[in-house]
């Protein structure tokens, strides 16, 4: 089996370098996005069980790592704020309020997209609920080497458009 390898990295960071702090840190946010979402596709495709929530809870985000403001990471994730989800009160507390009765609105029902992609994902073995991950064949598939070599084209892309803007 062949690996591949990234290759024109001192090349990339030598152009990188060129640029203003400001220019470089868009343009990487660019590329980084770009790979972030081919594996975000991907993890949308794979998600097995689903009302909807789960998929439009994914998302990616972009930013600079704490302490460190030149590095940047990229994040796919199944977000909790996605929506309005309120919890139902407790029984006890509904009948303390004289509110007791089904739920009124289907977000009430349930759990958060975020807390459920990860019941989905790894499962519960002590309840016999099985994993079906949907993150980890996505980013077998789309990360990695090719997420990287991805980066790099976009990266080099990105170069040349903040070098044509610039040459103007």
């Amino acid at each position: 089996m062949t690996r591949s390898v990234f290759t024109g990295g001192k090349d990339l960071e030598r152009a990188l370098l060129e640029l203003s702090t400001k220019s470089a840190q868009k343009v990487g946010r660019f590329a980084l996005r770009r790979a972030a979402n081919e594996i975000l596709k991907a993890a949308k495709a794979g998600v097995p069980v689903d009302e909807g929530r789960l998929k439009r809870a994914l998302r990616v985000r972009v930013d600079r790592v704490r302490g460190r403001g030149d590095l940047l990471s990229a994040l796919v994730y199944a977000s909790g704020s996605a929506f309005d989800f309120r919890p139902r009160r407790s029984d006890r507390q509904s009948r303390v309020k004289g509110k007791l009765g089904p739920a009124r609105y289907s977000y009430q029902i349930g759990t958060r997209p975020d807390v459920y992609g990860r019941f989905v994902e790894y499962g519960r073995h002590k309840q016999g609920i099985a994993a079906r991950p949907f993150m980890r064949p996505a980013w077998d598939s789309q990360g990695g080497m090719v997420a990287l070599q991805r980066i790099g084209d976009e990266l080099w892309r990105g170069l040349s458009k903040e070098a044509a803007r610039l040459g103007r």
